[in-house]
């Protein structure tokens, strides 16, 4: 393959080290501490980046980042293997210099894959035909354990359905047939890379994996002498690996595996003279502003960041229907989303020595299967033991319950509750492309309960609001009384079950199962047994929060007073006006922010809202918004960033500020009657 002399000295300006220094820079990177090497604000980032994607104990990666430490889990390789499955072998004619040409690339969703411009410096289908023939990527293009040639799989590309280039960034995106050349396999079953957004995948002093097929050579992975050596700009960065021609349009790798750049180019060697010169010295003579790319010697490597080329799709190509999975909030490699992306592997089964008794069939529940325990003493006397075990597990005794619940006959918030349209807020496009959809209707995401709705954040898995209809009246002395509450809490089985919490989650982790839309305000109905229904659904992991027992139980007094603020509002309504009497419409939900700690991977808030619209004693509509924090009273939680000690408050915000934070638009009728004079001021 050629390159062109222009790519390589938009890279030579962009390296701000210069070929010579790189191996200083490198040694320079070594012995420093991560915290060093960057900004603390992209120290946090690189930090939240880890916890959100590692496959070991969170705790230990960020050890080992912070430290220094080289030492990977042994599932590292696995991972990496299962990543490798998407990197393919490209191969075509190239008509213009009459000769075959050979790259890398890798899929980035079920359909796409992404090389270099210079791969296909073309601007579009008809220029792609007229130049390139027989263009394909061929997978598994490398050696097994035998070290035989694996059974490769060829595709055909496609740029008639779909074709997108750009050379700034030195990127081309293709689509592949859904099926390869023999109509046996399928593209999909060899996963995908995700592009990820986060700047905070990579800093300085990393390392940069790279999968590739040099000189169209099997699949090799460059593992040795691979540290990122600058980040010159937020396009791309520079890093040392070995590549070599065919390496064009590989992915490069961070430690969680997740994909940090496309591989473009890189700093060449150069005589004295400034020539491009090979491994003898020999000057590699230009051809039509290209030079042969066998025979270039590369000091340091430059790909364009993965960011900045799904934010580039994102601006130009977003009403593509083949793009549109890359901007859905499922398109990460965050642990809930990471098996989407990743193929299924069959794994080899040894059939001629047997492990074991047969199974014995599930067929009659009446069956229990025997815990068996064979003892043998010093004399050699030989006894037995059986134990029952229970024939399913609380886990999938919870599973069952939330896959045959039946939520169809939820009506959710009413709009109208005040006799006034009061609708839920409606959320920004960028928040719409983080919100969990309905399953099997993508353009749909509120989930109805009975008295209150959600919306469900599938990035930080937990509701970005909770709207619930408040009743001062039809409620029952009975349900108060103790013993009468049991909380089941549920996934809703209406939204992937990946993008919401659950009770591993929750385990031994300090937070409670805080509800956004309260039991007790969901606890009212025309009969008792619709009242109890009612108030049993807040227990979805779709309406609850992380927050510590000093601000969710009531038994420390904070959240009465977080409860009083509508009992208050309820009590002032006029009593007996029909339509209005004692009814309050609430909105709750997390503030989010970046500097928000993390734990188990997941970004927990550590403030809420709360919008109250209600009628004041003069009969007039009203809305009142709260902010409460818990940064005081998470001390004692064992959060994988650093921890907070902010005073612990209850205050009056405009509605301005909560629409700002979570990115949803309340409706005028709410906003007009904000009761707040723009500021934040404090309760109690």
């Amino acid at each position: 393959m050629r390159i062109p002399l222009e790519l390589l000295k938009a890279h030579e300006q962009a390296f701000a080290f210069g070929g010579a220094n790189t191996a200083s820079v490198g040694a320079d990177n070594l012995p420093a501490p991560a915290a060093e090497l960057e900004s603390r604000e992209l120290f946090h980032l690189r930090r939240r980046a880890i916890a959100e994607a590692t496959i070991e104990d969170p705790v230990d990666a960020q050890e080992r980042y912070i430290d220094g430490n080289d030492l990977l889990p042994i599932n590292y390789l696995l991972l990496g293997y299962l990543q490798s499955r998407s990197v393919g072998l490209i191969r075509y004619y190239d008509k213009t210099i009459g000769k075959d040409a050979v790259a890398t690339g890798f899929l980035i969703s079920e359909h796409l894959l992404l090389t270099n411009y210079h791969v296909f410096p073309v601007g579009n289908e008809t220029q792609f035909k007229a130049r390139f023939q027989g263009a394909t990527v061929e997978f598994n293009y490398e050696f097994d354990l035998d070290r035989n040639r694996a059974e490769s799989i060829r595709f055909d590309l496609q740029p008639g359905r779909f074709f997108h280039s750009y050379s700034p960034l030195d990127m081309a995106v293709v689509a592949v047939s859904p099926s390869d050349r023999s109509n046996r396999k399928l593209l999909k079953d060899q996963g995908y890379l995700v592009l990820g957004k986060s700047v905070g995948t990579v800093r300085n002093g990393d390392f940069a994996s790279i999968i590739q097929h040099p000189s169209g050579k099997e699949k090799q992975i460059a593992i040795r002498k691979n540290e990122v050596t600058g980040i010159s700009d937020t396009f791309s960065i520079n890093y040392v690996s070995d590549t070599a021609q065919g390496s064009s349009g590989a992915p490069v790798f961070n430690d969680q595996w997740q994909v940090i750049a496309l591989h473009s180019a890189g700093v060449a060697k150069k005589n004295e003279a400034g020539q491009y010169v090979d491994d003898d010295n020999q000057v590699i003579e230009p051809v039509n502003g290209y030079i042969d790319e066998e025979r270039v010697v590369w000091l340091s490597n430059r790909g364009f960041r993965a960011g900045a080329i799904l934010e580039h799709l994102e601006s130009n190509r977003a009403v593509d229907p083949l793009i549109q999975p890359l901007l859905s909030s499922t398109y990460s490699d965050s642990r809930p989303f990471a098996r989407l992306s990743r193929p299924v592997l069959e794994m080899e089964r040894a059939t001629d020595v047997p492990l074991g008794p047969a199974p014995v069939a599930a067929a009659s529940p009446s069956l229990m299967p025997l815990d068996i325990r064979i003892s043998i003493s010093t004399s050699g006397q030989v006894t037995a033991a059986t134990a029952k075990i229970p024939a399913a597990t609380d886990f999938a005794l919870e599973s069952k319950y939330e896959d045959e619940l039946d939520l169809s006959d939820c009506e959710g918030f009413d709009e109208y509750f005040l006799d006034e349209y009061i609708p839920m807020p409606v959320p920004s496009p960028a928040l719409k492309r983080q919100l969990a959809p309905l399953l099997g209707s993508p353009n749909a995401y509120t989930l109805k309960y009975h008295h209150f709705s959600t919306l469900h954040h599938a990035v930080r898995r937990v509701p970005i609001v909770s709207a619930i209809n408040v009743h001062g009246k039809y409620r029952y002395p009975e349900l108060d009384e103790e013993g009468s509450r049991k909380d089941r809490w549920y996934r809703d089985n209406r939204i992937d079950f990946d993008v919401q919490l659950d009770n591993q989650f929750y385990k031994k982790s300090g937070f409670d199962r805080g509800h956004l839309a309260r039991r007790e305000d969901a606890e009212w109905g025309t009969t008792v047994a619709k009242a109890k229904l009612a108030a049993d659904l807040t227990c979805s992991f779709a309406n609850a929060v992380p927050q510590v027992p000093a601000l969710n139980r009531a038994k420390y007094g904070y959240k009465g007073r977080w409860g009083l603020l509508e009992t208050e509002l309820l009590e002032k309504g006029p009593e007996r006006e029909t339509g209005k009497s004692a009814r309050i419409c609430v909105f709750n939900g997390p503030l989010f922010d970046e500097s928000d700690p993390i734990f188990k991977g997941v970004p927990v808030a550590l403030s809420f809202y709360k919008v109250v619209v209600w009628y004041d004693g003069t009969r007039e509509l009203r809305t009142t918004c709260y902010r409460l924090s818990q940064e005081k009273l998470v001390g004692e939680i064992e959060f994988e960033v650093l921890k907070f000690d902010d005073i612990f408050k209850t205050s009056q915000v405009p509605i301005s500020l909560i629409e700002k934070t979570t990115g949803l638009k309340f409706h005028d009728s709410i906003v007009r009657n904000d009761t707040s004079g723009g500021d934040e001021l404090p309760v109690g």
